[in-house]
């Protein structure tokens, strides 16, 4: 497994559980606003981050395709 695949399930664990969601429901959340293509393009940034920074980063990331829909 590669070391951005390890980060990306790092960070849905990290977001899972800070926002108390299931499993299921941040894999549907990640996959629904292309979160996973997100962490995997922007790894080498991402992953000096510590955690609050990276949930505030992934939240940011959603709002900003929820206005795009909008």
């Amino acid at each position: 497994m590669s070391k951005e695949a390890k980060f990306l399930i790092y960070c849905m664990e990290r977001y899972r559980y800070y926002k108390g969601l299931s499993g299921i429901e941040v894999a549907d959340l990640f996959e629904e606003y292309q979160i996973n293509d997100y962490i995997i393009r922007y790894f080498e940034s991402l992953h000096t981050l510590g955690d609050f920074a990276i949930i505030e980063d992934i939240d940011g990331f959603i709002a900003e395709q929820k206005a795009q829909i909008i």
